[in-house]
């Protein structure tokens, strides 16, 4: 009965002893995904997220006769960390901790420093681009639907 007991105990601090260490190993990861958000430029993407989803709610009917003092308000009402916060779980599902260790290392890097700098730039354009070919492809799509008689003649 003693050896069981002394079993038991052991077990179960070592089990302990292992959830502290896969915590501590858990916590490191989300540490350096904390860390490549940021040397990735996704912290900066979450305040462009928002401006620019304050800048398309200024343009609406209903808030457009909202004063810029209450836009001031509201923006410096947001913490875009709580986005930040949100996400780590998705990076840590995708990524393993080496993973990460590697993005790290290349965002770190002259590379990987100009990919964050002109990836908004880059955006911006492939946005334009993508409206543009858009509204061709929706051109299509209508004249399609005229010449089938589908729209009205």
């Amino acid at each position: 009965m003693k050896k069981l007991v002394v079993v038991l105990v052991f077990v179960l601090g070592a089990g302990g002893a292992f959830g502290t260490f896969a915590q501590s190993k858990n916590q490191a990861k989300r540490d350096d995904v904390i860390k490549f958000m940021k040397v990735s430029g996704v912290d900066k993407l979450a305040e462009q997220m928002m401006d620019m989803m304050i800048a398309q709610m200024k343009g609406r009917v209903v808030t457009k006769t909202l004063p810029d003092a209450y836009w001031d308000k509201f923006r410096k009402s947001v913490d875009t960390n709580e986005m930040i916060q949100l996400c780590i779980p998705v990076y840590e599902k995708y990524y393993t901790h080496d993973e990460i260790k590697q993005l790290i290392k290349f965002y770190q890097s002259p590379v990987g420093q100009k990919s964050v700098k002109v990836a908004p730039q880059i955006m911006a354009e492939a946005m334009m681009i993508g409206q543009q070919w858009g509204a061709k492809i929706g051109g299509q799509i209508a004249a399609e639907l005229f010449d089938d008689g589908h729209l009205g003649k």
